[in-house]
């Protein structure tokens, strides 16, 4: 049997830990996208811009939030997927991570997965007055509250399942948008489209006649 030299040894040892270093930190990224910064921007828009706007709201912002689940968590981890962060740290720690030339950013939907998976695997339907009949897993995790649970009225709904949701379903969410984000980065998706759009006007743009005669110049 054919033994690897030391030194390869540990170049393919620093080289898995850094994929692992990497899939840690974009999976923390889009934890964080799901669970912090959707509902930081919905309540920063209820505090700060609807009072400039005198702009009235149909309901509370936590209310609001949970009405536009999908959204509110697809369109933030999609945007800084595509920006990936990872792109701006120390060149030594980029590197390290394999953020040059094959950023796993595109896997970041992989914990989030198996951490459904294994919610919905181990769900047993409760029975309590506030859900009435029992439910399905599906239903349980992906058809999403509609009211926040408050001291003033704790009952609006399931308060245990308003969170499973918010901290299983929106980091699952967040994931798979986080990694098309950077799939679309990594062939760049935006930059393409909008050449292909300056492109299309300049050839719909009428061309004058090419003249061949001396005097036209």
């Amino acid at each position: 049997m054919v033994m690897a030299p030391p030194e390869l040894a540990a170049i393919e040892k620093n080289s898995w830990l850094g994929y692992f270093a990497a899939l840690m930190l974009h999976t923390y990224i889009a934890y964080t996208c799901a669970m912090h910064l959707s509902p930081w921007l919905v309540f920063h828009w209820f505090r700060w811009v609807m009072p400039i706007l005198d702009a009235s709201a149909s309901a509370p912002a936590a209310d609001w939030y949970l009405q536009h689940f999908a959204l509110m968590t697809f369109l933030p981890a999609l945007v800084v997927g595509y920006v990936n962060v990872a792109r701006f740290l120390p060149n030594v720690i980029r590197t390290f991570m394999h953020e040059d030339h094959h950023s796993i950013a595109t896997w970041a939907w992989i914990f989030p997965t198996l951490v459904l998976s294994y919610r919905m695997l181990e769900y047993h339907a409760p029975s309590s007055v506030l859900l009435g009949s029992s439910m399905t897993a599906m239903k349980y995790f992906f058809d999403i509250v509609k009211a926040m649970p408050t001291l003033q009225d704790p009952f609006a709904s399931d308060p245990i399942r308003a969170w499973a949701q918010m901290s299983v379903t929106a980091p699952f969410y967040a994931g798979l948008t986080y990694s098309l984000g950077a799939l679309a980065s990594k062939y760049r998706a935006v930059e393409k489209l909008f050449t292909f759009e300056k492109t299309r006007r300049d050839d719909a743009r009428p061309r004058r006649p090419r003249c061949l005669n001396p005097r036209c110049s």
